[in-house]
């Protein structure tokens, strides 16, 4: 179900009513300048319509004009009580203190039109800021209710770790492919080798071509039938290359194998869970995400804290880093691959070990060399 904005729109109207109170204010005219004098009332009618004298405070001369006196002021104000020897009564009135008006007898009569206004303007105001404060108050309380369950930590600590597993499992792949890169000349070099030249393979003429046809008929997928030797006495490019390549994964250990299998599956596992979880990501995220989305998020967070934990506990974020790192040191830190010759001749076992892991061969360790043997037919 959509997401209806009820309160903004109601904190809307409030601020339109607000602008519009604004406005009218704005358009009403401004209270010329008054100065507040006395009137002589000479006659006055039960109405209030009356006719005064007043002294002019500018030209300092008396003045008449017809003024609506205040009906319900006391009866002792009026003539002839006001004063019994002239009959006349009193009131008090405003005169015009500016323009070309001045001196002139204001009634504040003449401004029922702006005092409407005004009380409009007011009226417009209070229910203005009313629809405001109802609109914030009650958009915030629904906002909280919506956000409830929001977690940015959670999102934070899940992205960090899919990014660590996702990283150990492409250093772990980028090793891997050095080493098949520089297991591949000397593959096809096996699968081309010359029947005609028993030094290349150690055996008899007869042997030598019964292996190479075996080799070409299943083109490398078995194994192949004669010897590789990676000699340290007498390295060439290819086989630096190889040794370089394998010293990675030899550094590494097997926990670097290990590694990038778990993240792999924990990287694959997170990112639907990461999909989901995004809008609880931040309160303005989760504020504007549909109901279904906000449900889906929610379910994800919860989802997440488990895998969070466990991983926390068993320090997989640190251990997955320090694999990407000892992953990293590439053939750059050897360039003449001396160092790696020297690591393989103490440990060439290992060196066997992950290049069989590699091709996926049976590999055996000779005397400072590597052989490759054909791997057992399980039929046979």
């Amino acid at each position: 179900m959509r997401h209806v904005p009820v309160f903004r729109w109601v904190l809307s109207l409030g601020l339109v009513l607000i602008g519009c109170s604004l406005g009218l204010f704005l358009a009403t005219p401004d209270l010329p300048e008054l100065r507040q004098i006395d009137l002589t009332v000479l006659d006055e009618k039960p109405d209030g319509a009356c006719t005064v004298r007043w002294t002019d405070p500018f030209e300092h001369r008396e003045r008449e004009a017809p003024y609506l006196c205040e009906a319900e002021r006391d009866a002792i104000l009026k003539a002839p009580y006001f004063d019994t020897d002239s009959g006349f009564g009193w009131d008090t009135g405003f005169v015009v203190a500016e323009g070309s008006d001045k001196g002139e007898l204001y009634s504040l009569e003449e401004d029922s039109d702006a005092d409407a206004r005004i009380w409009l303007s007011d009226r417009l105001l209070v229910a203005g800021v009313f629809l405001t404060i109802v609109g914030v108050v009650g958009g915030n309380i629904r906002a909280l209710s919506r956000t409830r369950g929001a977690n940015p930590e959670v999102v934070r600590r899940a992205r960090r770790l899919s990014e660590a597993a996702g990283l150990v499992a492409q250093d772990h792949l980028r090793a891997v492919e050095a080493v098949r890169m520089a297991w591949a000349p000397l593959h096809r070099e096996l699968l081309d080798a010359d029947p005609a030249d028993p030094r290349r393979v150690g055996a008899g003429r007869g042997a030598v071509e019964e292996r190479v046809a075996v080799a070409r008929r299943i083109a490398g997928e078995v194994g192949e039938a004669v010897a590789v030797r990676l000699d340290a006495d007498r390295p060439e490019p290819r086989t630096t290359a190889l040794i370089v390549a394998l010293r990675v994964l030899v550094e590494a250990g097997p926990r670097a194998r290990n590694a990038a299998e778990e993240g792999g599956e924990l990287a694959a596992r997170l990112e639907p869970l990461l999909f989901d979880a995004a809008p609880a990501a931040g309160r303005r995220s989760l504020l504007g995400a549909g109901r279904s989305q906000r449900r889906r998020a929610l379910a994800a967070v919860a989802a997440l804290r488990p895998l969070l934990d466990k991983a926390e506990r068993e320090g997989r974020v640190q251990q997955f880093a320090q694999v990407s790192v000892d992953l990293l040191r590439g053939p750059g830190s050897d360039p003449t691959g001396l160092s790696a010759w020297v690591d393989f001749e103490s440990r060439s076992a290992e060196y066997y070990g992950r290049l069989a892991e590699v091709t996926g061969r049976s590999l055996s360790a000779g005397e400072g060399s590597l052989e490759l043997i054909p791997r057992a037919d399980p039929t046979s």
